[in-house]
């Protein structure tokens, strides 16, 4: 953990890279996998199309924050960290209000991401302090 927290801060702009490509993973779920398997999950098709919008806008930010490689990237990595816990935030109010149709694997997916989020979410606040 140490390491990779000296290697992010020692080269900022791949955690950029890590939360874009992150970012597009999970849309890429959202919209076109988990589609595929709405029996087994029962979360409703228009709710992993409305999730899958902030990745994209996330994924689109963080990209473009690894290219320009800015000058004040600390302010732009809590940006992005903040948003991320927007994101679980967002996702865990989906997730309670259609509780009742969505499946234990359902409900295991989204709190397993939502983990994961948060983690990197949280690993990007400790690079930029």
């Amino acid at each position: 953990m140490v390491d990779s927290m000296m290697f992010f801060k020692n080269n900022p702009r791949y955690i950029f890279l890590v939360d874009g490509f992150g970012a597009i993973l999970s849309a890429a779920l959202l919209a076109l996998v988990l589609p595929l398997f709405l029996n087994l999950l029962g979360m409703p098709l228009e709710t992993l199309y409305i999730l899958s919008i902030l990745p994209v806008v996330y994924s689109i930010y963080s990209l473009l924050c690894y290219f320009s490689d800015p000058f004040q990237w600390k302010f732009y990595l809590r940006v992005i960290a903040i948003a991320n816990f927007l994101y679980c935030l967002v996702t865990m109010v989906y997730l309670i209000l259609n509780l009742e149709q969505t499946t234990i694997f359902g409900e295991l997916y989204f709190v397993l991401e939502m983990i994961v989020v948060a983690g990197l979410a949280t690993f990007e606040l400790k690079i930029s302090n």
